[in-house]
């Protein structure tokens, strides 16, 4: 907040009446000062009733109590445009936000102009607009003069999604068909080493990666060996929502989930699974056979520094009308909770609100909320989840 004495006035301050001492009248100060000592009063510009009020008695009817002093409140303007975009976009108003950023950005080189422009890259990248966002990237760079984000965001947050020790392979982020951690499965597949595979840090896996991992537990479990899943409980129920009977698309995604219940030992959940399989894809439903040796225990801890990155829950697509059931499925009395909003694409202000008041009750030990996007992480800073949450940003 800062008292801005100087700012020139638009207009004149209303007069107002001098005010009527109690008891004996009192003499103008200037006067009763040149009266008292003339010798000792500088020559000073002469102070006229008409801009100088006595009457320091508070007047709560008017503005700032009635001193006659202005107060002026500094703002980022950068903060007020970042704002906007998002309420636009959290209302659904793509285009209105987009135009917003857009107009704001052109040639403004301002380092507080630098969160505008990365709110239209995960804007461009959430529309996919790849040939909006390249261009956008080129001028980002002659404006700046760095490296501008990647358009990839999935893939560069895979090359850490693969973390092995030993016989235990943690998976976690998004990872993409070409994650080192397939080498490692393929070169224990072929030698017959055991294998313990964490899928509970898993945000999601892209077509390939799916089809990959499908096939590599597929074989090993048909050979026998001594490969077990541990944490696989958020992915299967993400994969289920995502394979639906008739929707003839993501095949990979299917054949893991069947795999993944083989592993669980979940053969009513893969029986009514393979009949929707076998009807979507016009085949014949898969068997179940379960595994032939028995899942090895989690013997192994996992290491530092993959447990201080574990996510208790991930969150994905859009979150609208206050559906918090996940987030509320995960928040335990004293305890903390990670919370990956990596996939949510939206969310709304009915959410935003109610994800204020459940993070304030719930009584979690400390939350944190694992890289939203831009445009929904500037809502949560405008709802206040900023202060009842940690908000961790990507690295763009």
């Amino acid at each position: 907040m800062v008292f801005s004495f100087f700012k020139k006035i638009a207009q004149k301050m209303p007069e107002r009446p001098a005010a009527k001492p109690r008891g004996d009248s009192l003499p103008h100060p200037a006067k009763a000062a040149s009266e008292a000592a003339p010798e000792a009063v500088p020559e000073v510009a002469p102070v006229s009733d008409a801009n100088w009020d006595l009457d320091f008695s508070r007047d709560n009817t008017q503005p700032n109590g009635g001193y006659g002093i202005e107060i002026y409140e500094e703002t980022d303007p950068f903060a007020e445009i970042a704002e906007h975009a998002a309420i636009l976009y959290a209302n659904g108003q793509d285009d209105a936000a987009r135009v917003t950023l857009e107009s704001s950005i052109r040639n403004n080189a301002e380092p507080g102009a630098i969160k505008l422009w990365a709110m239209l890259f995960d804007l461009l990248r959430l529309k996919g607009e790849r040939a909006a966002f390249e261009a956008l990237s080129l001028e980002f760079a002659r404006v700046y003069e760095r490296s501008p984000p990647s358009w990839d965001m999935e893939a560069v947050s895979s090359k850490k999604a693969g973390h092995a020790v030993g016989g235990q392979v943690a998976l976690q982020g998004v990872v993409a068909g070409d994650d080192p951690v397939f080498d490692d499965l393929l070169q224990a597949l072929s030698s017959g080493s055991s294998r313990t595979l964490d899928l509970g840090r898993l945000a999601g896996l892209d077509a390939e990666a799916s089809a990959k991992l499908a096939k590599l537990l597929n074989q090993a479990r048909r050979r026998g060996l001594a490969w077990s899943v541990h944490g696989a409980e958020g992915l299967a129920s993400r994969l289920s929502n995502r394979t639906i009977m008739g929707q003839a698309q993501g095949e990979p995604l299917w054949l893991l989930l069947l795999e993944l219940y083989q592993y669980m030992g979940r053969e009513a959940q893969f029986e009514e699974k393979a009949v929707d399989y076998a009807v979507t894809f016009e085949v014949s439903p898969p068997s179940w056979e379960g595994l032939k040796t028995p899942p090895l225990p989690a013997e192994e801890p996992v290491p530092e520094e993959v447990e201080a990155e574990s996510v208790a829950a991930v969150l994905e697509g859009e979150i609208l009308q206050g559906n918090l059931k996940e987030v509320a499925r995960h928040l335990h009395e004293g305890e903390d909770c990670r919370l990956d909003f990596t996939r949510v694409t939206r969310l709304d202000f009915v959410s935003a609100a109610a994800l204020v008041n459940l993070l304030k009750t719930a009584g979690a030990s400390a939350v944190v909320i694992h890289h939203p996007n831009r445009l929904v992480a500037e809502l949560m800073r405008v709802m206040g989840i900023d202060q009842v949450a940690r908000v961790e940003l990507s690295r763009h």
